[in-house]
């Protein structure tokens, strides 16, 4: 399984860095004033041995388990996942009190997220938690449902990340970026790209008669509309709507923050939603799969002659709408 190699290499490498950082910390002392927290250099001192023990040896175990395909990894995850989120939130609830640490803030929920992510995507009952089909219901019913998600998720992802992001790097120092029509270009491209996202939903509201979330997914296969052209519109908004964010705000971390939304996707639940995809829709997913690609969109639409009204057809190349 992908994903399995993907954690081990993952996990291997947050154990390298775990354990790397400690060697700068102690023989590097210059180094301890960007991470100290308070006064004293004993709080951060401290954490030797629950982050050498727990994080560094807990995540080559996870690594090896994955590795070897043994049948601890999720177990073992959940295990890392459990102490770097206790770490994480100890450290903001410090930096919310003191206005220091920032910078081991920064550093820890991004890996507190991706441990999270791959320790979901390990759990053997990761693909029936994750995906379910739409129930049956009246196509108003159905657009209102996806659009309201686009508002809740769009509201998170677009705003309210962003501005966090934006006040952390105000605590970290860093400053923003500018560049001549910045406010206007990155507007444009953000409208330019939310319209995938909405044509998209709309797609998959009306002929799959589902959300793009996945606990409400499609119940029929969607090749049609902005599906013909690539596989996953709505991936690819997101991740130019969050650059399209970054550059409108002038933010590096906000650019990061896109970029590492996109790497999650494609590393870990690209496989699993395919993986879905192709035990409900079989053939038909496969063959879809093996003509339209993920990211580069087709010149030309993907048609079936005869298809269902799921699917496109040559005498209707984006669907029965």
């Amino acid at each position: 399984m992908k994903i399995r190699r993907s954690a081990s290499i993952y996990f291997a490498l947050q154990g390298i860095a775990v354990a790397a950082w400690w060697i700068l910390l102690f023989f590097v002392p210059s180094s301890r004033v960007y991470f100290q927290m308070g006064d004293s250099e004993i709080v951060l001192l401290a954490f030797w041995l629950p982050d050498l023990f727990l994080l560094a040896l807990g995540s080559f175990i996870v690594g090896a388990f994955c590795f070897f395909d043994g049948k601890f990894a999720a177990i073992a995850a959940w295990f890392v996942v459990g102490a770097i989120s206790y770490a994480g939130f100890y450290c903001l609830a410090f930096a919310l009190l003191t206005d220091s640490g920032w910078l081991g803030v920064t550093l820890m929920f991004p890996a507190m997220i991706w441990s999270g992510n791959f320790a979901v995507a390990l759990s053997p009952s990761a693909e029936n938690l994750m995906f379910r089909r739409s129930s049956e219901g009246k196509t108003s019913w159905i657009l209102t449902k996806t659009f309201a998600q686009i508002v809740v998720v769009w509201g998170l992802i677009l705003f309210v990340f962003p501005a966090l992001i934006v006040r952390l790097e105000t605590k970290l120092g860093i400053s923003q970026f500018v560049f001549p029509g910045q406010k206007i270009i990155s507007a444009v491209l953000l409208c330019a790209i939310s319209s995938i996202g909405i044509s998209g939903a709309y797609t998959m509201a009306k002929i799959g008669r589902g959300t793009p979330l996945p606990l409400d997914a499609a119940s029929k296969l969607v090749v049609a509309g902005i599906y013909s052209f690539v596989r996953n519109p709505m991936a690819i908004s997101g991740i130019g709507q969050g650059l399209a964010v970054g550059l409108f705000l002038g933010s590096p971390l906000v650019l990061i923050y896109a970029l590492m939304g996109g790497l999650i996707w494609q590393m870990i639940f690209r496989q699993l939603e395919e993986a879905d995809l192709l035990k409900i829709f079989g053939a038909d997913y496969a063959e879809y799969c093996r003509r339209v690609r993920c990211w580069i969109p087709r010149i030309k639409p993907y048609q079936i002659d005869g298809a269902a009204d799921s699917s496109n057809s040559i005498e209707s190349p984006f669907g029965k709408m």
